[in-house]
């Protein structure tokens, strides 16, 4: 019964996507046209980013509720005859032990798997996109207009006082040199 609920969800989340891609994704890949194109392709740009965040977001979960379903299974199987008869705090210490070496070797298979390090890393770049696109629509639309430092204002003034430092460092110990020589 766990399998086809799993099943069922998958296959939920495969036709969202599909219809997702049919639909609004085309949407997304038409080009603006107008006044605000750059605006509109923009916040496109966005929404895209947003659905690919998500997307991968579903399907990593989708893969941890597929390994959780397994090791729930394993945990069944191996403690099937033993909460049989009376129950004991025994059998539940047992149990726990069980339960507890079952999931762990069961998550550290799949962590270590191919899968789970693609599946990683993809979310991860979906979400640094995501979290690069919402910086550069902070600083575009609420830093700038109110005369506020962006990150990249505030980098390259890092940049040219550690440059300033260093410079003001080494002229000095040039003074302290030619001092010395006197």
């Amino acid at each position: 019964m766990e399998k086809s609920n799993l099943e069922s969800t998958q296959e939920f989340y495969d036709q969202w996507l599909n219809t997702y891609k049919a639909t609004i994704g085309k949407l997304v890949e038409m080009p603006a046209v107008g006044p605000a194109r750059e605006k509109s392709e923009k916040m496109m740009k966005g929404f895209s980013t947003f659905a690919n965040l998500y997307a991968a977001g579903m399907d990593t979960s989708s893969n941890l509720q597929a390994v959780f379903m397994e090791a729930m299974r394993k945990v069944q199987e191996k403690n099937a005859t033993d909460m049989q008869g009376e129950i004991s705090p025994e059998k539940y210490k047992d149990f726990y032990n069980t339960w507890i070496q079952t999931y762990s070797e069961t998550f550290k298979e799949f962590s270590k798997s191919d899968h789970f390090v693609a599946d990683l890393g993809k979310l991860n770049s979906y979400l640094m996109d995501f979290q690069r696109y919402n910086r550069e629509m902070l600083e575009e639309n609420y830093l700038k207009p109110m005369n506020l430092p962006t990150k990249t204002e505030i980098d390259e003034i890092n940049k040219e006082l550690y440059s300033l430092k260093k410079t003001v460092k080494e002229l000095t110990s040039q003074i302290k040199e030619l001092k010395e020589k006197k």
